[in-house]
């Protein structure tokens, strides 16, 4: 009798998982983001500091099937560089519109995604508001995340975490950066 109870369990929760859910047609997420920037490579071996910037995400997803989508994503990240030696600091802001495929398991009240996006990024940076440097670099971005169903067309999206990829001009080099976001995702329609 204890095996068939346990059975019974296991089916049922088996079943709530894998319980279908309507696929939106379109999904738009909002949220904080933080970039961790790998320093060493967009300024120079030299570069002895960290440079963390927080800012905002946004993407836009067009579901075709229950699977496979297309994003739009587009980024604002905002920190600074303190200079220690003359006792000066620069603004960094970067600015990325990436777009590309989503491979996403709607499925229960967990939808798990993969993704690939591929554009551009604008870096700048001042120094007592003046324009030190501005670039327009390739960027792209490979990465996933976990939205969790709160309401039948709003769900958390606890994390999005990103391997963040920009084709610096100052050394030619691509810097790899570690991107996070975190925020609320609207459902809109149904496929």
């Amino acid at each position: 009798m204890k095996k068939l109870v346990l059975v019974a369990v296991c089916l049922l929760g088996f079943s709530v998982m894998t319980m279908a859910a309507d696929t939106p047609a379109i999904e738009v997420f909002g949220g904080y983001s933080l970039v961790v920037v790998d320093t060493s490579t967009a300024f120079g071996s030299d570069a002895e500091f960290n440079l963390n910037l927080n800012g905002w995400n946004a993407q836009v997803a067009f579901n075709g099937n229950k699977w496979a989508g297309f994003v739009a994503d587009f980024g604002g990240y905002y920190g600074s560089i303190e200079d220690t030696y003359n006792g000066e600091s620069a603004s960094v802001h970067t600015h990325s519109i990436m777009f590309g495929p989503r491979i996403a398991l709607h499925r229960g009240a967990v939808t798990p995604f993969l993704q690939a996006l591929f554009g551009y990024a604008r870096i700048t940076g001042d120094v007592q508001g003046t324009n030190v440097f501005k670039e327009n670099d390739f960027a792209m971005a490979f990465g996933g995340g976990l939205d969790v169903n709160v309401k039948k067309n709003l769900a958390f999206r606890p994390a999005q975490i990103d391997y963040f990829t920009t084709k610096t001009g100052l050394t030619g080099d691509f810097a790899g950066h570690f991107r996070y976001s975190a925020g609320i995702v609207l459902k809109l329609g149904k496929r």
